[in-house]
């Protein structure tokens, strides 16, 4: 079977470290993890960490090179980078998410960095539903750059379609990540709660995102382009006058 090559920015915690985990479990992929920290205990000999800033442009155009001359051409791209910064965050915020993301697709586009079958060629952003709603304990910044992952994802799928290029984006609600469990042992309370209020019963996982991710990086969505897939156990269906009118009462 050949070799799939998959590109993940930010892939060194969170849903992007459960993502780099899945894809070194299957035998014919090869991945390259863009990403400030190290990859920890993920090691494998079809498994590369370049360890750049992404808001350094020229570190992180000869990161994507030197990615694409170890591995060869790539099956999909998945961008799910964002970092935080004390001094003035708001503009770091939209390097790291926005021009980092335009940078490094350009690039790669501009230096024919995907197969031409027209079915494995795959970008996927992984955005937030703050794009749409305003969750207050984030910051303006978090929110324009998740909402502008969409908006990306639609734009480049219009224009790199010609090029059998699809790019997608997901939108993940609450996810019980693996480096807050402590979090959330101290805090039953707010998983009950989760679990009241989410249609499904229950928090994301970090691999109910993955999931998502693989069918749009799949030859199964090859005829899906610049939609963006809502994982969230069903909580933004609901009106917010029923949720309100279903919070436990007494608190």
């Amino acid at each position: 079977m050949t070799e799939r090559h998959f590109l993940v920015v930010g892939g060194t915690r969170g849903i992007g470290r459960t993502l780099v985990r899945h894809l070194v479990g299957g035998e014919s992929n090869c991945v390259s993890v863009l990403g400030r920290s190290g990859g920890g205990d993920l090691q494998s000999p079809r498994l590369t960490h370049y360890p750049v800033d992404v808001s350094n442009q020229e570190a992180l155009l000869l990161s994507l090179d030197q990615a694409v001359a170890r591995y060869g051409k790539l099956a999909c791209a998945i961008f799910l980078q964002r970092h935080r910064a004390v001094e003035d965050e708001f503009d770091f915020e939209m390097t790291v998410a926005l021009s980092a993301t335009k940078n490094a697709i350009d690039h790669l586009v501009d230096r024919h960095c995907f197969y031409a079958d027209g079915l494995s060629n795959s970008i996927v952003l992984v955005s937030s539903v703050a794009d749409r709603y305003v969750a207050p304990e984030q910051s303006l910044g978090y929110h324009l750059g998740k909402a502008g992952f969409t908006q990306l994802a639609r734009y480049y799928a219009l224009v790199l379609g010609p090029q059998g290029i699809r790019v997608n984006s997901v939108s993940p609600c609450v996810v019980a990540k693996d480096e807050a469990q402590e979090f959330w042992d101290k805090n039953k309370w707010l998983v009950d709660r989760y679990r009241n209020l989410i249609p499904l019963g229950r928090m994301g996982k970090p691999q109910d995102i993955v999931n998502a991710i693989m069918f749009l990086a799949g030859e199964q969505a090859s005829y899906i382009s610049g939609q963006n897939i809502v994982v969230d156990g069903g909580l933004t269906l609901r009106s917010h006058e029923s949720l309100i009118r279903d919070f436990p009462q007494g608190e």
